[in-house]
């Protein structure tokens, strides 16, 4: 009876820890406080870009999707409003722009990691976000956003889109934060 119970409460135990996951970490860098007024914080225009090799990938269109769908998200909950624009010029309206430059990535999906497991390798992204004033088009400042996973850790290990959210968290977070002048 007693060695059933352990059986029983190990198993639940394992199976917990298989179906928790791990939790993509953002590494955020930058070097000069962010400064924006709260009144800009609510309206947020987004610029996703990548370089030619970025653009190449056959998942950069599925990465941009999944990005602004994650960010708008992310916006929602802090009460912002964000939208998704191709173009920088300065804006009549007061608002943070977010250029986010994508430098490099590696897209899997869950389904390739349950199916391959450690034999499909890594995800990872390296980023960074210009945020400038809307109105005037001056910088406010940059942040770098670099995530990864590791094969080692799973068919649990964060994929792709577990990173961009975790990225969008950390920029809204990051405007969240900002002082005001």
């Amino acid at each position: 009876m007693k060695n059933t119970k352990f059986f029983i409460s190990l198993s639940c135990a394992v199976a917990v820890s298989l179906l928790s996951g791990c939790a993509a970490s953002v590494k955020s860098g930058g070097t000069e406080a962010l400064t924006i007024e709260e009144s800009a914080k609510k309206n947020l225009v987004v610029n996703i870009q990548g370089n030619g090799k970025v653009r190449q990938n056959d998942d950069w269109i599925r990465l941009r999707q999944e990005w602004n769908e994650a960010l708008k998200n992310e916006a929602d909950r802090a009460g912002y409003r964000l939208t998704e624009s191709h173009v920088a010029n300065p804006a009549e309206k007061e608002g943070v722009g977010i250029k986010i430059n994508v430098t490099n990535f590696r897209y899997l999906t869950p389904g390739a990691r349950y199916a391959a497991g450690v034999m499909v390798g890594n995800a990872w992204i390296n980023s960074s976000a210009d945020y400038s004033d809307l109105k005037s088009g001056r910088l406010i400042g940059t942040r770098t956003y670099d995530t990864s996973s590791s094969a080692w850790e799973g068919v649990m290990s964060a994929m792709t889109q577990e990173q961009v959210e975790a990225i969008a968290q950390q920029i809204i977070s990051d405007i969240k934060s900002a002082k005001a002048k």
